[in-house]
């Protein structure tokens, strides 16, 4: 379906130095295995943004999530005018500094530059999973950032079935029919635990195609089917059966 109606402008953390992670500490060893793993630059570390509340993470991006979303990895360019991006002075050092032995993840960037305008890497998890789907999860969501890091972004074609699901076997060292194997239990489970909270109460229909929307609640604006138009077009508008 097609909701008619605005995005919200995304509002995402502050730069701090080095990633932020809202999230459990075993997110954070998959972070670190898989960001050098898929040999990621450090200097995209600051830029990066990770979470486990969906709430948090649909304010970092304006979009909404979709209650059946495992995970999602959202880009958000710079859009600052070119003119206005603050530059350093001839005496300030742009040198990058070398990390801590200690620090599993270094950062190359200097402090001062946290405040200038730049893209950021949103990364939404989700909690409530086996454990090794949350680490197949944070290794594809990190495929995703490879992919727009290196300047050749990809959409799905069928999820388990495509280019991307090859790569996370590849880098993960699971069997493509394994990885499947979790996607859909988590995706049963997610719906069973979904149902059990929310039961379907409303069914809405697309008068042309005639495909139907089951729907816990009312729509609370007008809707029109993705199917035949995939903007929103009050010629295919959802009406509800009753």
């Amino acid at each position: 379906m097609v909701a008619a109606r605005k995005s919200t402008a995304p509002a995402p953390p502050a730069r701090q130095v080095g990633p932020i992670i809202h999230a459990s500490h075993s997110i954070k060893d998959w972070l670190t295995h898989y960001w050098q793993k898929l040999h990621l630059p450090d200097a995209e570390l600051n830029r990066l943004a990770i979470t486990q509340d969906r709430q948090e993470y649909m304010r970092w991006t304006g979009k909404r999530l979709q209650s059946m979303v495992l995970g999602c990895y959202c880009y958000l360019p710079d859009t600052s005018p070119p003119d206005k991006v603050s530059r350093p002075s001839a005496h300030t050092s742009t040198r990058a500094r070398k990390p801590a032995l200690a620090r599993p993840l270094p950062i190359f960037e200097e402090a001062w530059q946290l405040h200038l305008p730049s893209h950021r890497h949103l990364i939404f998890i989700e909690p409530d999973m086996q454990p090794q789907s949350i680490e197949v999860t944070v290794a594809h969501e990190l495929i995703h950032l490879a992919d727009r890091v290196n300047g050749t972004p990809r959409r799905h074609r069928h999820h388990g079935y495509d280019s991307i699901a090859a790569d996370e076997a590849a880098i993960t060292g699971y069997g493509l029919e394994e990885l499947r194997r979790l996607l859909h239990e988590e995706s049963v489970r997610r719906e069973g635990m979904r149902r059990q909270r929310r039961p379907i109460r409303y069914l809405y229909e697309c008068p042309n195609c005639g495909k139907q929307y089951p729907r816990t609640r009312r729509y609370a604006q007008a809707v029109s089917c993705s199917k035949c138009d995939k903007t929103y077009n009050s010629r295919y508008r959802l009406a509800l059966r009753v």
